[in-house]
């Protein structure tokens, strides 16, 4: 075998498959009439990752959309990244997501608000598209943000779904969510009262992921136990086995009436900030998880301070770092899957993590 050319049209095909389509047709396109009929043929799964084409050159992918390639198209993503030309109005000047009936994958980064709505009401006519992330900074109203995040809810063939939208997640009407089918989903800025209501129209979600966004969460006048209704209170999500989540306001409540409400998780991870010494100690977290967590088996936990005096505070009198109560504990040693356990401190801060 001496050149490309020699290879039969199967594994060109696998070959083409693993490359941005961009590349595809700048190196093969119009080379001869058998690559010809490779790039555009209807069964090759494209990537089509825009978000740092030129505009010269997304003027000529779209226009080539238009003729030939609507179910070459696996993934897409577009970008309206703020330095960048609007490539998604661009886009949809000139075609309609609705052509695209083998997209699996749409990824949208820095969308504005009619964009939005735009295409939610497009793609619900792809019945293939399992994959929807949405990544933007251009959305700023409340009624804005409600509208937008109620049309994403509205997108019954999706199973996995990660909304990021910089602001807290809100809307406007529980009726409209149609998340059945949704099997991993996650979420930035959604406080605990939000999180429960959509939880409750997610019976087969298996995956969440999430920034718990503790200053929009209600609370009582005595600012320490969250303001959720008794029906809350009762709620359990056993479909729920992995939970990842920031938390970035620790409230030790809050935490354990949302444990009490997963008693499924088998993988837990999060990441969070506590200036309370009695909460970076080995007993609480493993009390806290045998009681709440019973059938967990792996667990990766981050706890960050900062703003303190002295960060030898969080030594003991006898000059043992808190990780000391980890390391040596068979629950942590089992269920620290990389048997990773390190804690950093300097003048203001201290970093403890165990994976």
């Amino acid at each position: 075998m001496s050149c490309l050319e020699d290879l039969s049209g199967e594994i060109l095909m696998t070959i083409l498959e693993y490359m941005n389509i961009e590349d595809i047709w700048t190196a093969f396109f119009n080379m001869n009439t058998r690559f010809n009929n490779l790039v555009f043929d209807s069964r090759l799964r494209l990537v089509a990752d825009t978000s740092n084409t030129k505009e010269s050159n997304f003027d000529r992918f779209c226009s080539s959309l238009t003729k030939t390639n609507f179910n070459n198209i696996y993934v897409l993503i577009l970008s309206n990244n703020y330095y960048r030309y609007p490539q998604i109005r661009q886009f949809l000047s000139y075609t309609n997501l609705s052509n695209f009936q083998c997209l699996y994958s749409l990824t949208l980064i820095d969308i504005n608000y009619d964009e939005s709505i735009e295409i939610m009401q497009q793609i619900k006519q792809l019945n293939q598209l399992k994959h929807l992330h949405i990544n933007t900074h251009e959305i700023y109203d409340d009624k804005q943000l409600a509208n937008a995040t109620q049309a994403v809810f509205d997108q019954p063939n999706i199973r996995a779904l990660a909304l990021d939208l910089h602001e807290k997640i809100q809307w406007l009407n529980t009726e409209m969510i149609l998340l059945n089918n949704v099997e991993v989903l996650s979420l930035n800025f959604i406080n605990i009262n939000h999180l429960f209501s959509l939880l409750s129209h997610c019976p087969n979600l298996r995956s969440l992921s999430m920034t718990l966004d503790s200053r929009n969460s209600l609370i009582t006048p005595t600012d320490t136990i969250p303001s959720l209704s008794e029906s809350q209170l009762l709620m359990k999500f056993p479909q729920i086995t992995n939970l990842r989540f920031y938390y970035r306001i620790f409230n030790d409540l809050v935490l354990a009436q949302l444990l009490t409400s997963l008693p499924s998780i088998k993988r837990f991870s999060i990441d969070t900030i506590i200036n309370n010494k009695d909460h970076i100690r080995a007993p609480f977290w493993t009390s806290l998880l045998q009681e709440r967590l019973p059938l967990l088996e792996r667990i990766r936990l981050v706890i960050r301070t900062w703003n303190i005096s002295k960060s030898s505070n969080y030594i003991d009198e006898n000059q043992q770092n808190p990780i000391g109560g980890y390391k040596y504990d068979r629950y942590w040693l089992d269920k620290a899957h990389k048997k990773i356990f390190t804690c950093s401190t300097n003048s203001d801060s201290m970093m403890l993590q165990i994976r």
